[in-house]
C-alpha cells in the first residue's frame, strides 16, 4: 500500500471517529448542563410553593382548578403538560393546583429527586417536607422535555457536520495530493534516469522532512555511478591487458603444434605454460581486487599477532625467493615492544603482506635482500631493486601500472592495489619512497595509521 493511500484511510477513519467522539462527548455535557438547568428550576419551584402553600385558605381553595381556563392570550410553545405541582396538606388531602399534578404520587417517605413513570411517560420527581406545618409539595417535569432539548441542540451540531465533514475530508484529500506531489515527481525523475546519469537529484520543491532522503539518495547514485565506472575501467583495463598474453599464449600454441623441433616445441610449450601462468594470476589478483574494493567493511576485527601473519605471508612467497635467489629477512621490535598495533583481518593482513612482499622479491636481483621492518608505530618493506622515478612514485598503486617504461619483470601492477584496498580497510596508510639508507637503489614501502 502507498504513503499517500495509508494516508487516505488514516483521514477517513480518523476524522468520523473524532467526530464521533466529539458528538459523544458534547451530548453528556450538554445532559449534564440541561439536568442541571432543570434541576435548579425544580428545586427553585418546590421552594416557592413551600413557602407559598401555608398561606392558602384551605376552606377556600377550590376542589380543582381547571388551568387550561384560566391561562389567557397567547401561550408561544408553552409545554404546560410537561411540567407538573402538585400539595398536600398535613393530613394527606390534596391540594389541587393544576390538573397534572393530581396525577404525581405523594410517595410518602420520598425526599428530593426521583424517577417514575406515569401514564407509560417517564417523569422526575421533587419532594419537599415541612417538619413545623406537615405540608408537602412535588414538582414534576416529562424527561421527554429534556430530551427533546438534548436532541434538539446536538442535532444543531450535527446538520452542519453532516455537510462541513465530507467538504473537510475532500479539502484534505485534496491537500495531501497535493503535498505528494514532490515525491511523485521525484520518483519520476529517478525512474527516467539512465545508470550513468551522475546529476544529482534537484532539491527545489522538494519538502524540508524530504531534504535528508534526497541528500543520501545523491549520495547512493555518486556511489553507484563510481562503482559503474570503477567496473567499467577495470574490464577495460584487464582486456587490454589480457589481450598480449592471450595472442603470445596462441603464437606459442601454435609454434608448439607446427614445429618440426622438438627443442622449439618444448620452449613453446614451456611458454605456454608460463602464460597460462600469468594469466591465471592475472585473473586470481583481478578477483580479488573486485572483492576487496565491493567490501564496505572486515568480514573480521580482532587484534592482530603479526607473527603469524608475516610466517604466513613469507610461507606463501617461499617459492618465488628461491626461483629468485632472493633472501628476505623479518626484523622484530625490542623485547618488551609490539609491533604496530592493528585490529582487522588476520587473512587480509597476510594478503597485504603477501603482496608487497611479493612485488620486493620480484623487482629484486638476485642475491638481494628483501628487509621487512617491524616497530610500534609502522610496518616498512624494503627491496634492493631499482627503484621508481620520483615523478611515478604517486602512481603506484594505479591498477596495470609496473613503474614506467623498461620495466622488464612480469607482472600487471594489481599487487599494490589490492594491497592498498587492505591497507585503507583497516585505517591503514601506505607512503612508497626510494631508498636513501646508503644501502643502494630500492623500494621502500611504508605502512603506518593514517594521521
Amino acid at each position: 500500500m502507498t504513503l499517500q493511500r495509508r494516508l487516505v484511510l488514516a483521514v477517513l477513519v480518523a476524522a468520523p471517529v473524532v467526530w464521533l467522539l466529539t458528538l459523544g462527548m458534547t451530548y453528556v455535557r450538554a445532559r449534564h448542563e440541561i439536568n442541571e438547568l432543570y434541576d435548579t428550576d425544580m428545586v427553585r419551584m418546590a421552594l416557592q410553593m413551600h413557602s407559598v402553600v401555608p398561606l392558602v385558605d384551605v376552606a377556600a381553595a377550590p376542589s380543582r382548578t381547571r388551568l387550561p381556563e384560566l391561562v389567557e392570550g397567547d401561550q408561544g410553545d408553552a409545554g404546560l403538560g410537561d411540567l407538573a405541582i402538585a400539595a398536600w396538606l398535613p393530613d394527606g388531602k390534596p391540594l389541587h393546583i393544576d390538573p397534572e399534578g393530581d396525577l404525581l404520587p405523594r410517595a410518602p417517605g420520598v425526599k428530593g429527586f426521583t424517577e417514575v413513570t406515569i401514564n407509560r411517560e417517564p417523569w422526575r420527581l421533587y419532594y419537599l417536607d415541612d417538619p413545623d406545618t406537615g405540608w408537602r409539595v412535588c414538582v414534576g417535569q416529562q424527561l421527554g422535555e429534556r430530551n427533546e432539548l438534548i436532541l434538539s441542540y446536538i442535532a444543531a451540531q450535527v446538520l452542519p457536520w453532516t455537510v462541513g465533514l465530507p467538504l473537510l475530508i475532500g479539502l484534505l484529500l485534496w491537500f495531501m495530493r497535493r503535498a505528494m506531489a514532490p515525491v511523485r515527481a521525484l520518483s519520476a525523475d529517478i525512474e527516467g534516469r539512465s545508470p550513468e546519469d551522475r546529476r544529482p537529484l534537484s532539491l527545489q520543491a522538494v519538502p524540508g522532512e524530504l531534504v535528508p532522503l534526497v541528500h543520501a539518495m545523491n549520495q547512493l547514485l555518486a556511489r553507484v555511478s563510481d562503482s559503474l565506472e570503477h567496473e567499467r575501467r577495470l574490464t577495460a583495463d584487464a582486456a587490454h591487458e589480457m589481450r598480449t598474453p592471450l595472442a603470445a599464449l596462441k603464437a606459442q600454441w601454435e609454434i608448439a603444434q607446427r614445429s618440426a623441433d622438438e627443442a622449439e616445441r618444448a620452449l613453446a610449450r614451456a611458454n605456454v605454460a608460463a602464460g597460462i601462468d600469468r594469466i591465471s594470476r592475472l585473473v586470481s589478483q583481478l578477483l580479488t581486487l573486485s572483492r576487496l574494493e565491493d567490501a564496505a567493511g572486515l568480514p573480521s576485527r580482532q587484534p592482530v599477532n603479526w607473527e603469524p601473519v608475516a610466517q604466513q605471508a613469507l610461507s606463501d612467497c617461499l617459492a618465488l625467493a628461491q626461483q629468485k635467489q632472493v633472501d628476505v629477512e623479518l626484523e622484530w621490535p625490542p623485547p618488551g615492544q609490539a609491533p604496530l598495533p592493528v585490529a582487522g583481518d588476520p587473512g587480509l593482513l597476510s594478503l597485504l603482506l603477501r603482496n608487497l612482499l611479493d612485488n620486493a622479491i620480484r623487482y629484486s636481483p638476485p642475491g638481494a635482500l628483501v628487509r621487512v621492518d617491524f616497530q610500534p608505530d609502522s610496518i616498512t618493506v624494503r627491496d634492493q631493486g631499482p627503484g621508481v622515478a620520483p615523478e611515478l612514485l604517486a602512481r603506484l598503486g594505479d591498477r596495470f601500472f609496473r613503474g614506467g617504461p623498461g620495466q622488464r619483470e612480469q607482472g600487471h601492477g594489481l599487487g599494490i592495489s589490492i594491497a592498498q584496498r587492505v591497507a585503507r580497510l583497516h585505517g591503514l596508510e601506505m607512503a612508497f619512497a626510494n631508498r636513501t639508507d646508503g644501502a643502494g637503489t630500492g623500494l621502500a614501502v611504508r605502512l603506518a595509521h593514517g594521521g
